[in-house]
């Protein structure tokens, strides 16, 4: 009896610092289609649906960076006329400018989405926590692929160490073909 109950509890030990390694993340993402590495991957205005100001603008420079990795063409759209905090506060303006920028583009997939959270929780750590949605649309709008994640990191990890491994997650479930 005693045998069994060391076994037991070297396997909730195990289970136990395999969870604090890993830290806490889900994603959801549904099957992808290819997408050509060889088109241009335009990051679009993102939804900041946090309660961090300005959480899109930093989610859409990781997107770019992310994808960029991957050896994609990326483009960000040019933010001219509606600065970042006008933006916060008048986010139809930004959408808008967007729209008739990309209107002038070559035809390429839309990377878009929502910033649900983006903040250091609370407490005496202080965890970094993000939740984005992504979604990668033809240039008609269409939407073809969907993924959501959710990840939160240890005290002394920054924010946007943990956001970008969340988008890095959600990517690997995306087929970009060579």
């Amino acid at each position: 009896m005693l045998e069994v109950s060391k076994r037991a509890l070297g396997y909730m030990g195990v289970f136990a610092s395999l969870m604090i390694v890993t830290g806490c993340a889900t994603q959801t993402t549904q099957q992808s289609p290819s997408f050509s590495a060889n088109q241009v991957f335009y990051v679009m205005p993102f939804d900041n649906q946090s309660n961090m100001p300005l959480a899109q603008a930093q989610v859409e420079q990781l997107v770019a960076s992310s994808l960029a990795e991957r050896g994609l063409t990326v483009r960000v759209y040019p933010k001219t006329k509606v600065n970042d905090v006008q933006a916060s506060l008048e986010p139809q303006q930004r959408h808008k400018e967007a729209q008739q920028w990309l209107l002038q583009q070559p035809s390429g997939y839309v990377v878009q989405g929502a910033v649900h959270e983006w903040q250091y929780k609370y407490g005496l750590d202080g965890e970094p926590a993000v939740g984005v949605t992504l979604m990668i649309l033809n240039h008609q709008a269409e939407e073809l692929w969907r993924g959501s994640v959710s990840r939160s990191g240890w005290g002394r990890e920054s924010i946007t160490q943990v956001g970008l491994e969340a988008l890095s997650d959600v990517f690997d479930d995306v087929d970009f073909n060579e």
